[in-house]
């Protein structure tokens, strides 16, 4: 009997140290795995339904390392551009879409026609602080600026 006892101890311990090998040569998940964060939703309107040339909200704040939704949407009579050259080029560019498109790669401005929503979903790579204006018809010296910072 002591001889069967022995066995299955042995046994045990070959058994656990073989599932602790096995669990070490596992690939582990990334705290920072991307693919698996979900997205924090910001939502700017560009423009009033008034017309009045603004971005709603106006200053925007994201984090490195996290994945957003950035829902814009154009309630006015009038098209608006949503553009930050700093901004585009301190994120990743996962896709803009809409209804019935989707752009993938980087991108540098969204034009939003009148009544039109998009969604650009990204990820901050660098901090700073940038300039955000629609440069069309003069609604940046009309008033239609705001600040991005990436922290």
């Amino acid at each position: 009997m002591a001889l069967g006892g022995f066995t299955i101890r042995w046994t045990q311990r070959i058994l656990g140290a073989a599932l602790l090998a096995a669990m070490a040569v596992q690939p582990a998940a990334a705290a920072g795995d991307l693919s698996r964060q979900n997205p924090t939703t910001v939502k700017v309107q560009l423009g009033t339904k008034d017309n009045r040339l603004a971005f709603q909200p106006n200053l925007l704040t994201f984090e490195t390392g996290k994945l957003y939704k950035l829902v814009l949407t154009n309630p006015s009579s009038s098209k608006h551009y949503f553009t930050s050259e700093g901004f585009a080029a301190a994120i990743w560019t996962r896709k803009v879409q809409d209804g019935s498109m989707e752009v993938k790669g980087a991108i540098r401005e969204v034009e939003l026609l009148p009544g039109s929503t998009v969604e650009w979903w990204f990820v901050a790579v660098k901090t700073g602080t940038f300039r955000l204006y629609s440069h069309v018809d003069k609604h940046a010296q009309l008033g239609m600026v705001g600040k991005i910072t990436i922290m």
